[in-house]
């Protein structure tokens, strides 16, 4: 139906040659209902000396997603995880219109790194008066080179009233009745 379902993951692979180290960066734009939803990830390929780069992928989900006229408060939650093959250190977490972010749980050994079985989970609470964009993003270190990804999240706050549903009165709440 070429649209993402919640329970759904697509892939798509591309390759190049490269002759030299190489950075690419990928950007996923979806949309719905208006709305768009960004991520942004890279990867980074080695040519030279046999060194693992590190992969890190961030995702942040606001709750709710919606707020009425005059705002409120959301819950972010963020998750970090090692889509890579070793070890990440030097985990840095940052939101730039949340703080402070609160470490809730993921590293299982309690070694300080982010192992690629572990998801490391953050929370962060705000109060929101405007529809806001916000992006979180994360950093980890390995074999002398720093991963990094971006999560953007958008929270829309209704700037009218919803409209009220038709009752068949007049608006004064007068009403014509015929009597037999």
């Amino acid at each position: 139906n070429a649209q993402l379902e919640v329970s759904e993951t697509w892939k798509y692979t591309c390759s190049i040659t490269l002759s030299a180290t190489h950075t690419n960066t990928v950007v996923a734009t979806g949309w719905s209902k208006g709305l768009s939803a960004t991520d942004i990830a890279s990867a980074t390929v080695i040519v030279g000396p046999s060194v693992v780069p590190p992969l890190i992928h961030v995702t942040k989900v606001p709750k709710p997603l919606t707020l009425l006229v005059g705002g409120g408060s959301v819950l972010y939650t963020e998750k970090i995880t090692n889509p890579g093959i070793v070890a990440l250190s030097n985990i840095r977490l940052t939101d730039d219109k949340c703080k402070p972010l609160t470490y809730i749980s993921g590293d299982i050994n309690r070694d300080s790194k982010l192992d690629t079985k572990e998801t490391w989970i953050y929370r962060c609470q705000t109060k929101l008066t405007r529809t806001t964009i916000n992006s979180a993003i994360a950093t980890g270190e390995a074999n002398g080179l720093t991963a990094k990804d971006v999560a953007i999240a958008t929270v829309v706050v209704a700037t009218t009233y919803p409209n009220m549903p038709s009752t068949g009165l007049s608006p004064e709440g007068a009403s014509t009745f015929i009597d037999d």
